[in-house]
């Protein structure tokens, strides 16, 4: 499993939806997206944000899967909604375990 994780900054006004439009490929619904991805926002700074796409590929062909998952021209697309990005990286999963749905200790 793959994580590739972007820490940004929203321009004022950007909303979540136009944020994801600005990487989404045309014809592509989120039901249908080859990726699980999370958009969140710090409780501290509304307009950070941390984005995590989690998809299956190879370490050493990371770009061949990441086609499916943007549009080619992303970049220029993100640019326009973002005010700067503080990590852009790819993780590869060595350690997994839990589940969010854990009960909480008493």
């Amino acid at each position: 499993m793959l994580r590739a994780v972007y820490v940004r900054k929203l321009k004022a006004g950007v909303t979540d939806d136009q944020y994801v439009e600005a990487w989404m490929p045309e014809g592509t619904a989120r039901e249908d997206y080859p990726a699980r991805v999370s958009v969140s926002h710090s409780t501290v700074h509304e307009r950070e944000t941390v984005t995590v796409f989690e998809f299956d590929g190879d370490p050493d062909h990371v770009l061949d899967a990441l086609g499916a998952l943007v549009r080619p021209d992303w970049r220029d697309r993100v640019a326009e909604v973002i005010e700067g990005t503080d990590v852009e990286t790819i993780y590869v999963d060595t350690v997994t375990y839990g589940s969010v749905q854990a009960p909480a200790s008493s």
